[in-house]
């Protein structure tokens, strides 16, 4: 396991280790770095990569979440819409137009970005409430 070695220098206390990350952007982007630092094998063991038979399908559904809002170039925006397309919003009580309104879009532009989660997800569409047709 690569770990990093600060060194303690009487003066200075403990020297900070040049960053070793080239600024990742994306995903495959940190699994390049970690390709070229050896860690991918730590990674896939943090991520839980070998994963017991009977988990396999839920370790899937994790990863295509975590895959999903990391790549995303609006996170915030990204998570709205993943609560709107899984109907978690319900409980809220926040409208499509009240998500669209709180990012700057339209209710349609809005509804474009939920249906195209629920598109890449392979979640079910769900029907829009009255409310929310207006």
């Amino acid at each position: 396991m690569n770990r990093l070695e600060r060194d303690h220098t009487p003066r200075n206390g403990p020297a900070v280790p040049a960053p070793r990350l080239s600024g990742c952007d994306n995903v495959s982007d940190l699994l390049k770095d970690c390709a070229q630092m050896g860690l991918l094998e730590e990674l896939r063991a943090t991520l839980g990569c070998e994963a017991k038979p009977d988990h396999t399908d839920t370790l899937q559904v994790v990863r295509d979440l975590v895959y999903e809002l990391a790549g995303a170039k609006n996170r915030d925006l990204a998570v709205d819409a993943l609560i709107h397309a899984t109907g978690v919003a319900e409980f809220d009580h926040v409208s499509l137009r009240d998500y669209a309104r709180k990012h700057g879009l339209s209710h349609e532009g809005f509804r474009k970005q939920v249906l195209a989660m629920q598109r890449r997800l392979h979640l079910p569409r769900r029907p829009m409430p009255s409310s929310d047709a207006n």
